[in-house]
């Protein structure tokens, strides 16, 4: 397996609700940015000293702590109340404070779950790239007379596989690529009072009159995002159409290009750009553009069949990492479209086969998640079977481009919510165009892991809204009733992991029932 595409499959994300923690327990062993302890006491110096330890170790990449759960995530029943309540950030940060340094950051939450409590504790990445031990932590064990060493103060520990350990050669490189990660970031971040200026002067007309009767080669990728989405505001608004349609006929052969280089953040980042302007025309119900964008998308993915047999059983990971991409980014824009209630764009971007693609997947959101799994991009670990989390990557990239989330913050419930329906519509969708023959390589229900809560109030709206009806599943009643039937079971199935989907609410467990009976 090919280390460099493989990844760990926790999305890490400043989230410690019990749907985050079911998220996490069910992958059922540790990754390097999922640790789980048996039990873990802060009042006592050994615990505590061992807890520093990790969130040290921890604070590189960022990642999840949790407590009172063996190695396979099952609750142990070893955490109290008392302890419990120990680990309220108000109360923990300052006792780790002790060791780390003053930039921490932290957020727990504890958890009944049948078995015992459980603690769910979130580290994030030190702005640094690591966290440097600000004193030595030692402990006195039982019996003996010397005090046992954990860490000394200006040491570093990372996380290599499921330890946290010393910085060696390896943790020096995740370190530095940290850094540079960062300081690309704080870069952009330095520079945006340029690019709003010049974000203003779009606005204003100015720059994006310079955009529409200059050279059409002025309007590429390679503008800085904000500037991007006001020239493209700009000459919509100006009816000159003719650099949209040029970039949109260079983003396949840019990504080609990229893609064949290996320039792996060259080609995510062409994929932002590309998000970002179809967010803009969803945004501003340019349906035809927005088409025209996704299309873009398509030929994307079909790019990674180029020179390849048929791909069915084991895809290059290459592929597989860049067809996933593609999909997190879909399933986003989906998510800004049910909030937007543009149904003609959810089956349209739940409803695209990509050229390449077999024959037997309904659609490329099924196609995508089967072959990240079979290339092993979310890898197996201690005979456990892993599957991507597909809609926690769609929320962390929402999270990261404000342009799929104009309506809501960041770290709002509605998007969460909303990425929840649209997966569950893309379901109906491609139950629609395979006349119910399904599920196998027509659909996967990811919205199971969550609460049913997020999902039914959009079963509901299907069976009574027409003008939705008639976009996702125009079928008579019957054939409606069948899919909600088919959608049920398998949701059933793979919420029982997640204590997630628990079915329908009574109105449409109703309309199932008169429709499939008699």
């Amino acid at each position: 397996m090919d280390s460099s595409v493989s990844q760990d499959p926790v999305v890490v994300e400043p989230v410690v609700n019990t749907e985050k923690l079911r998220e996490l327990l069910a992958w059922g062993t540790e990754y390097p940015t999922l640790d789980f302890k048996s039990e873990c006491d802060p009042s006592l110096t050994r615990d505590l000293v061992e807890l520093a330890k990790d969130v040290g170790a921890m604070s590189v990449r960022g990642g999840f702590l949790v407590i009172g759960v063996d190695k396979r995530g099952r609750p142990t029943g070893a955490v109290t109340d008392a302890q419990a309540s120990l680990f309220d950030e108000a109360r923990l940060r300052p006792k780790l404070l002790k060791y780390l340094p003053d930039s921490l950051q932290i957020c727990c939450q504890d958890h009944d779950l049948p078995g015992g409590k459980v603690v769910l504790v979130h580290v994030a990445a030190n702005p640094a790239g690591c966290a440097f031990f600000r004193a030595d932590g030692q402990y006195q064990p039982p019996g003996k007379s010397e005090s046992k060493v954990v860490f000394r103060e200006g040491e570093v520990f990372f996380r290599s596989g499921t330890e946290s350990k010393r910085l060696n050669q390896q943790g020096l490189e995740l370190v530095i690529e940290q850094r540079v990660r960062r300081a690309r970031e704080r870069w952009l971040d330095d520079h945006a009072s340029e690019y709003r200026r010049l974000a203003d002067e779009l606005r204003a007309g100015m720059a994006g009159q310079r955009v529409s009767s200059g050279p059409a080669v002025e309007f590429n990728l390679a503008l800085e995002s904000e500037v991007l989405v006001e020239a493209t505001v700009e000459l919509l608004r100006a009816g000159d159409d003719i650099p949209l349609r040029r970039l949109l006929h260079k983003v396949a052969p840019e990504a080609r290009s990229l893609y064949r280089a290996g320039d792996e953040q060259a080609v995510d980042d062409l994929l932002d750009q590309v998000t970002r302007l179809a967010a803009t025309f969803l945004n501003l119900d340019r349906q035809a553009w927005l088409h025209r964008t996704t299309d873009s998308l398509v030929a994307i993915y079909d790019m990674a069949f180029e020179g390849k047999a048929e791909i069915i059983n084991e895809p290059p990971q290459r592929a597989a990492a860049l067809w996933l991409k593609i999909i997190e980014r879909v399933e986003a824009l989906g998510a800004l479209a049910v909030r937007r209630e543009a149904w003609a764009a959810v089956r349209d971007l739940a409803s695209r086969k990509p050229v390449g693609m077999h024959h037997m997947y309904a659609s490329w959101l099924r196609h995508a998640t089967t072959m990240a799994n079979r290339a092993g991009i979310v890898p197996s670990s201690g005979g456990v079977d892993t599957e991507v989390s597909m809609i926690s990557c769609a929320r962390d990239t929402i999270r990261r481009l404000a342009e799929l989330r104009p309506d809501l913050e960041a770290d709002d419930e509605r998007i969460l919510t909303s990425l929840n329906q649209f997966d569950f519509l893309a379901c109906v969708v491609a139950l629609a165009a395979t006349n119910n023959d399904g599920p196998g390589g027509v659909y996967y229900p990811h919205f199971a892991k969550f609460y049913g809560s997020r999902t039914r109030p959009i079963a509901e709206r299907l069976i009574a809204d027409q003008a939705l009806r008639q976009q996702v599943y125009p079928g008579d009643d019957r054939q409606l009733a069948e899919a909600l039937r088919q959608i049920d079971g398998t949701a059933r199935q793979v919420g029982f992991r997640y204590d997630g989907w628990e079915g329908y609410s009574l109105p449409v467990r109703q309309f199932v029932d008169a429709n499939l009976t008699g």
